[in-house]
């Protein structure tokens, strides 16, 4: 089949405009996919932390009422603040102390742990399922993280531990004397304290308890001799105590870089967060160019100027007259609501929000016609402008005539005893006369 000439210009013709526009749209989704990916990334960076802000050193206000000197560390896992896991150590010594004699009261403590931590936030509950059993009810408001008035300052945790331990304590009679390893679980939580500048002290509550394998010696307190004997028939080797224990109660104070109120966030809400701070700051430029706009077209008013076009630049000129534009709708809707509240006065209406549809009806009608009836004066108004342009020319051409003729008499131009000035001065009357008649007959028409 032989394909004619014009046939396959036609042909060439539409095959390059589609490979034009299907290059014109892998561009546009080229751009667009840029750009989200652009703003994924501007959202990464703003939740990077540094690694100076991953650090917290503690200490822990309990041991320090029971004269035991203690220091903790704890770091973040992750370089964001959507991190939501720690690993940290804890040390607290206080062993053999000097002493002159053989105490009868005895408190050494000796103990070293590594802790994992998980951090959440609650949430705002939405509803508790009515007429529910127990465990329903149970899971909805205790064994979840929304709450009915959720804390957003604090940041709880939930970790496991593992730890190393010697002691050695006599209270009363007997003391015991050994070594530990446990595991257990912490729970608790953190909450913004004190801050200032980049330093910041957050409070920690919590405590810890797990199972404790153990080994000691009983012994006792000999004040004659000024020794410790060995209770042998009471001592035990390594075992595994058959109920858990507390090893941990802690009121710390958390020494940071960035508190905790900032960090162990839900990454939703961090979002918001950067929209919000975008808009803000979006707000507060916005109400400083209305702030300068509004400034200079003060000072242009007094200057008899129309336009501070020159005076601003582009954004602010596109924002003044966005503010002009607010304007006039404003005044539009006050004009507006003061007719429509004179036409309900009128009616003998009381305005608000509970109106039966009757006296909307009825308002509307009457706005209606109120409406047309300033719509006539307008046009009638309107239409007598020329007229007044007219008389009003009159009365300056008739003015400038009066003062014209005076001057001439004041400067003694009638001297011509021929009468020429004074017939021209009659002639410019007749012709100033016929014009004033033209110009009524081009009003009439």
């Amino acid at each position: 089949m032989i394909l004619s000439q014009e046939y396959k210009k036609k042909h060439y013709f539409f095959l390059s405009r589609k490979l034009v526009v299907c290059f014109l749209i892998s561009i546009t989704l080229n751009n667009t996919y840029a750009q989200v990916q652009r703003g994924k990334k501007d959202d990464a960076k703003a939740e990077l932390i540094s690694f100076k802000d991953r650090w917290g050193i503690k200490t822990n206000a309990v041991d320090w009422l029971l004269t035991v000197p203690n220091i903790g560390v704890e770091f973040d896992l992750g370089n964001t603040i959507r991190n939501k896991r720690t690993i940290g150590a804890n040390i607290k010594w206080n062993w053999n102390t000097s002493q002159k004699y053989t105490p009868s009261l005895i408190f050494n403590v000796f103990d070293a742990r590594v802790e994992w931590r998980q951090y959440f936030r609650t949430r705002k509950r939405g509803g508790v399922t009515k007429d529910a059993n127990l465990m329903t009810r149970l899971k909805e408001t205790v064994f979840t993280t929304q709450r009915k008035n959720p804390r957003q300052e604090r940041a709880y945790y939930w970790g496991v531990y593992v730890n190393a331990a010697s002691y050695n304590f006599k209270i009363g009679k007997e003391g015991k004397q050994g070594n530990a390893y446990g595991a257990g679980i912490s729970v608790g939580y953190t909450a913004p304290l004190y801050g200032y500048r980049n330093n910041y002290i957050d409070l920690e509550l919590g405590g810890s308890a797990g199972l404790l394998y153990t080994s000691y010696d009983v012994y006792t307190h000999d004040a004659e001799s000024d020794c410790y004997p060995r209770i042998a028939e009471k001592c035990k080797s390594g075992h595994i105590v058959p109920f858990p224990l507390i090893t941990d109660l802690r009121v710390a104070f958390v020494y940071r870089f960035m508190s905790a109120g900032s960090k162990y966030k839900e990454s939703v809400y961090r979002r918001v967060q950067i929209r919000d701070f975008a808009r803000q700051a979006l707000n507060e430029k916005i109400n400083k160019m209305h702030e300068r706009i509004d400034s200079i077209n003060n000072a242009v008013r007094k200057q008899g100027f129309s336009r501070p076009d020159s005076l601003l630049t582009k954004e602010e000129l596109k924002q003044w007259k966005l503010m002009q534009q607010e304007r006039k709708e404003l005044a539009l809707k006050e004009a507006a609501d003061k007719l429509r509240k004179q036409v309900a006065d009128s009616l003998g209406i009381q305005l608000s929000d509970t109106l039966t549809s009757e006296q909307e009806k009825t308002i509307r009608k009457a706005l209606k016609v109120r409406e047309d009836q300033l719509k006539q004066k307008a046009e009638t108004q309107d239409s007598a402008k020329p007229g007044k342009r007219a008389a009003n020319a009159r009365k300056a051409k008739l003015h400038t005539k009066e003062k014209k003729e005076k001057k001439d008499k004041d400067s003694g131009k009638n001297r011509n005893k021929d009468g020429k000035p004074e017939a021209e001065a009659a002639n410019k009357e007749k012709g100033d006369a016929s014009g004033e008649e033209e110009d009524e007959k081009e009003d009439k028409g």
